[in-house]
């Protein structure tokens, strides 16, 4: 298994639902099967990452399937790595969505593994993937072994690429995907007074450019239930004018643009 102790960076070993270190250091299993390993160190807040309300938000306006496109465009991207020895590590799973998407596209659930810093996140994730591999930890500092990872799926997760590196095996991939320059610009330009387009990722230092591809479609959001959840899974649920985000929350359609950059990097092999 990928994981080490957060603690002493040594190997962690399951023993009757604990996961347990040479050291001494041992992380229960919660009921639902995912392990925590964020040292209280390492946590800014009581409940760090994502509200419960916002994940919940996001599952149901994920699981409507209004972001399928960029789902199937990571899968092509990450399909023919899937074979039976490779492990997926998920940084940044949130509620797991793209990772369960991948199993359409060859990665069986004991292969995938997933952090992020959100308990609530990681156990509605451990409950859709009962069979594969989720701790809550924090994506500055991964609770995982040096080169022990296959793939990596980074979807607008924070995070040095140091840590990225030292976790892939030689040859091993990532797939970063960030929000492309016009992503819901007619939102923004509702919200903010002065919108600006998102900037460009910085290049990622260590890793070799593999492919790299827009994903736009088009975003159209009917009902104001999962306008609403759309709302509040996003940075806009607190960020610009509150007067016009409570204008769009009475709407019953919303037409948007989706535009992603997806980039494919591979570490060299030794």
């Amino acid at each position: 298994m990928i994981w080490q102790c957060p603690h002493c960076k040594q190997s962690l070993e399951l023993h009757n639902r604990s996961w347990r270190c040479a050291s001494g250091h041992s992380f229960d299993c919660a009921k639902e099967g995912y392990v925590n390993l964020l040292p209280v160190q390492q946590k800014r807040s009581r409940e760090p990452g994502d509200s419960a309300e916002m994940l919940n938000a996001r599952r149901n306006f994920l699981e409507a399937g209004h972001y399928q496109p960029l789902a199937e465009a990571i899968g092509a991207l990450l399909a023919n790595l899937g074979n039976s020895h490779a492990v997926l590590l998920d940084v940044g799973c949130g509620e797991g969505y793209y990772s369960r998407a991948l199993q359409a596209y060859g990665w069986r659930q004991q292969q995938i593994c997933g952090i992020d810093i959100a308990k609530a996140g990681v156990r509605l994730a451990s409950k859709k993937q009962k069979a594969a591999h989720f701790a809550v930890a924090s994506s500055y500092h991964l609770p995982v072994a040096d080169g022990s990872v296959d793939a990596i799926l980074r979807v607008f997760a924070p995070g040095p690429v140091e840590e990225l590196v030292r976790v892939l095996k030689p040859g091993g991939v990532l797939l970063d995907v960030s929000p492309g320059p016009e992503h819901l610009w007619s939102l923004k330009s509702r919200l903010y007074e002065s919108p600006q387009l998102h900037e460009a990722p910085a290049p990622l230092a260590g890793l070799d450019p593999d492919v790299e591809l827009r994903c736009g479609f088009p975003l159209k959001i009917a009902g104001q239930p999962l306008i609403k959840d759309f709302l509040s899974m996003t940075p806009f649920a607190w960020k610009g004018r509150s007067e016009a985000r409570e204008s769009l929350e009475q709407l019953d359609r919303l037409i948007l643009e989706a535009d992603f950059l997806l980039r494919r990097l591979r570490k060299p092999s030794e």
